[in-house]
């Protein structure tokens, strides 16, 4: 059974969602189906649906720039001072790219980071990890992201990168909103 539902979208993208569902062979209505069903399910397996997107997004950067998925065991073989400087540098220079394409440097060394356990949350402040495995190359490359898309470091022993401010206001107005929808739960009294 289908239900009916308005949902307020801008024209233009209504048409950029339209010419998108054409390129594929599909209408409209078709093609927001199966992205509202993709995204319950992501949902229901425990992802943040936009967050998959945008991850999906990074890895198609990195695509572009030859980026392969190795096993940690193997890159564990191939550690020299060498290859990690080479990792850095072209660290470096994608961090460089990535914010002259005006990609979110943080959020793309979060989807780093986080694909290979390199990085430690703490407050306003990330610590990549020292890993003494394959994913030593994974932490260099992010240390030099970090440098060459203009974060503020501190590379004294511990390479520590400082959470962009605009990043932590978006949690804080996340953790407010929140905060704003329990109370308003709390206030409503159901009626029978």
């Amino acid at each position: 059974m289908v239900s009916r539902k308005t949902v307020g979208l801008d024209r233009e993208l209504v048409s950029e969602l339209r010419s998108v569902a054409v390129s594929r062979g599909m209408n409209l209505v078709s093609y927001l189906r199966k992205l509202v069903r993709e995204a319950v399910e992501l949902e229901r397996r425990g992802y943040y649906a936009p967050r998959a997107l945008s991850e999906k997004r990074f890895e198609y950067l990195l695509k572009s720039f030859n980026f392969t998925y190795i096993p940690v065991d193997i890159l564990g073989n191939s550690l020299s001072t060498d290859s990690l400087k080479v990792a850095r540098d072209f660290g470096e220079r994608l961090g460089a790219t990535l914010k002259e394409l005006g990609i979110d440097v943080y959020d793309f060394i979060e989807f780093l980071g986080n694909s290979s356990a390199t990085l430690i949350y703490e407050g306003d402040k990330v610590i990549v990890a020292p890993v003494s495995d394959g994913r030593r190359l994974t932490a260099e490359l992010i240390k030099g992201i970090a440098l060459g898309g203009g974060l503020e470091c501190d590379d004294r022993g511990i390479f520590i990168i400082k959470v962009p401010k605009k990043v932590m206001e978006r949690a804080s107005k996340a953790v407010e909103e929140e905060l704003e929808l329990r109370r308003g739960r709390k206030g409503v009294k159901e009626f029978s």
